[in-house]
This record gives structure tokens, C-alpha cells and sequence, in this order.
């Protein structure tokens, strides 16, 4: 017989797209979860963002890259978290930021750290989804606007 997880049973929760912003000359599709009431807004995408992006290469745009990345800022239950994440050509960067809750203040999870958790892999793959429609699958003309989108 199995034990009980220390966990209540998954439920969706609220994930909506947040719109694009520039900064450091990318482009950054901003994803907003909550386990909550409110998705992630003001200074919480203001600072996931401004941590986020002294994580990404420059310059932003190379023959690999197109300088196009997303962010994943999920209200959670233990923290306040940004996923990043940017492609080159088929390959996908992530790093994890957190902050405490009732905090803006990320930092870089180590690397024998959390990556995700279930609701953000969600956008995850609804990023990749993404890219292999609008990149991917059509290299000679890709649709980055649509991608964007």
C-alpha cells in the first residue's frame, strides 16, 4: 500500500498570458500563474523581470538565437518564482528565480535546486508547443510574430 503524499490533490490554477516586454534588447513573452485570488502584476513582473534579464546572453540576437525569451512569474504557495527561459535554435535555456513571499527580492536557484513545478511545465510546453509550430517547423521562413503571440 502506498502512503499519502503530503500535498493537497492538483487543481488547475489561473495561467494567463501577461503581454511582451523589451528589455536588454530581447523580447519577453511574460506568463503569470497563481495559487491564489491574483495573477503576478506590478512590482512582482517588474523585479522578475529585472532579475531575469541579467541572466540572459548578449548579445541577443546571434545566428543561434533570436533574441526571444519568456518568463513564468508564478504566485506559488512556498515563493514567488521566474522561470526563464530563451531558445537556441532547438535548444531550450531555463533558469529558476525565487523570492520569498511578501518579497520582489529573486535570486538564481543553484543549480541543485527546483526547476519547475507542474503548473509551470504546463507553460512550458505551451512555449515549445509554440516554437516547434511558428520556428521549427519552417526554418527557411520562421513566424516569430507569431510566436510572440
Amino acid at each position: 500500500m502506498s502512503k499519502p503524499l503530503p500535498m493537497p490533490a492538483y487543481e488547475p490554477r489561473p495561467t494567463e498570458s501577461l503581454g511582451v516586454r523589451e528589455a536588454a534588447r530581447w523580447k519577453v513573452k511574460l506568463i503569470g500563474i497563481t495559487a491564489g485570488d491574483e495573477l503576478p502584476a506590478g512590482s512582482a513582473l517588474d523585479a522578475a523581470l529585472d532579475a531575469a534579464v541579467k541572466q540572459l546572453p548578449q548579445p541577443a540576437t546571434t545566428e543561434r538565437r533570436q533574441g526571444m525569451a519568456f518568463l513564468i512569474v508564478h504566485s506559488g504557495t512556498e515563493a514567488l518564482w521566474g522561470i526563464l527561459g530563451w531558445w537556441e535554435l532547438d535548444i531550450l535555456y531555463l533558469r529558476t528565480l525565487r523570492a520569498d513571499l511578501g518579497t520582489t527580492t529573486f535570486t538564481l536557484v543553484p543549480p541543485d535546486g527546483p526547476t519547475a513545478c507542474a503548473w509551470e511545465l504546463l507553460a512550458v510546453d505551451t512555449e515549445r508547443q509554440a516554437w516547434v509550430t511558428h520556428v521549427l517547423s519552417n526554418p527557411k521562413d520562421p513566424d516569430y510574430v507569431a510566436y510572440l503571440a
